[in-house]
């Protein structure tokens, strides 16, 4: 398990975005229609809060400390390191999905303070459109 990125979860994407890339100079890729960037060499990532709520589903979006960050694992096999995990006690919130729109297969859990954590597969080459 490698690692990928903290995904920082917004409320304002556009004004996020603006802020990162013009004030603080970070570059990277966006798409505007998925609300989601990446910067690539700060390893952070935006992405709409209101877009990650409903992957998450329902026991998640009811917490009144519903996560502003999720922590990011690049694995070789989502499903395998699932498994694994499972059979060590731990509790998945989404199982291994597809998420063609995102480019990517993910699996959600959390830790023992409720943060968050996602295991990531790229499925597809990247989306590019709406970047830089």
């Amino acid at each position: 398990m490698e690692f990928h990125a903290i995904r920082l979860l917004v409320n304002k994407f556009s004004e996020s975005l603006a802020f990162y890339k013009d004030i603080l100079g970070f570059s990277g890729w966006h798409n505007d229609t998925l609300e989601y960037a990446y910067f690539e060499e700060k390893n952070l990532a935006l992405f709409a809060r209101k877009r990650m709520a409903p992957v998450l589903g329902s026991e998640i979006q009811a917490l009144s400390s519903f996560p502003l960050s999720i922590l990011q694992f690049e694995v070789d096999d989502v499903d395998e390191v699932v498994h694994s995990l499972r059979e060590k006690g731990v509790d998945f919130v989404t199982l291994p999905t597809d998420m063609p729109e995102w480019g990517s297969r993910v699996a959600h859990f959390c830790d023992p303070d409720g943060n968050v954590i996602e295991l990531y597969k790229p499925i597809r080459e990247r989306i590019e459109a709406g970047s830089e």
